[in-house]
């Protein structure tokens, strides 16, 4: 399951949004703001495939222009860890205006056969949200709704989908999640995939399991599926049982 560019882009959103900084979508893109009030704008350049940081600052002193831009990469890498970002290249100067762009590359193998900590900061703590929050337009953080559908109608759907596939996709699609087998993630997925003969059972199914998912690693496990499987077969159950795990945590 070759993860596309829209799949790497998510899961770096994701990642800042279980991290330390702001962030505010604006039109195809996203503009994420650190402590040092530093902002960087992360988009997909169609041209070339690739994803791109870009960053503007006003300072005319190039030393204290190179200090900015230092910080920024060092910013960046230090948010999303599991990326190679390479040095800023200045692209543009238009009177005062500075503009610098650097590339972020996702190796597939890291996807696949790396545990990427959401939210990580340079020493590798985790710090991962109970309670998820989703930016509007303004960038102000709101909490996070499943869905205009009811959370039964969302079963129902989920179980129309998996009618569709059998055991064996099912199995190949876990395997490239970068789960492994005695992931508690994966083992209740897969006892909830047995269970999912209809709306009402799945749901029982996916209450049973989300009690059991309560360790910090069971929560970044969750978060990273839930990142790479935005338009995946298996992003219905995914997104129940990311909803009933953190929805709980956040009740309690």
């Amino acid at each position: 399951m070759k993860q596309t560019l829209a799949d790497k882009i998510t899961l770096i959103r994701e990642n800042f949004r279980a991290g330390r900084v702001e962030l505010m979508e604006v039109s195809g893109s996203f503009r994420v703001t650190f402590e040092t009030g530093q902002s960087v704008y992360i988009y997909l350049e169609t041209y070339d495939n690739s994803i791109t940081a870009r960053f503007e600052t006003n300072e005319t002193d190039s030393e204290r222009r190179q200090q900015e831009v230092d910080t920024l990469h060092r910013l960046l890498v230090r948010e999303i860890s599991f990326a190679d970002i390479s040095e800023f290249k200045e692209i543009q100067s238009v009177k005062n205006r500075f503009v610098y762009t650097a590339g972020i590359r996702i190796d597939e193998s890291i996807l696949f056969h790396e545990t990427i900590v959401l939210g990580s900061d340079a020493a590798g703590e985790t710090e991962i949200g109970l309670s998820e929050t989703k930016a509007d337009a303004a960038g102000n953080k709101t909490p996070a709704v499943s869905d205009d559908l009811s959370d039964l109608a969302r079963a129902e759907k989920a179980v129309e989908q998996l009618e569709t596939i059998d055991a064996k996709m099912i199995r190949q699609s876990l395997d490239m999640m970068n789960l492994k087998r005695s992931s508690n993630v994966r083992i209740g997925l897969t006892r909830i995939f047995r269970n999912a003969v209809d709306a009402e059972e799945l749901m029982h199914a996916i209450q049973d399991e989300a009690v059991k998912l309560n360790s910090d690693k069971d929560h970044n496990d969750l978060q990273i599926i839930k990142a790479i499987n935005m338009d995946g077969f298996l992003e219905p159950v995914i997104g129940l049982l990311y909803d009933a795990v953190f929805d709980r945590n956040s009740a309690g």
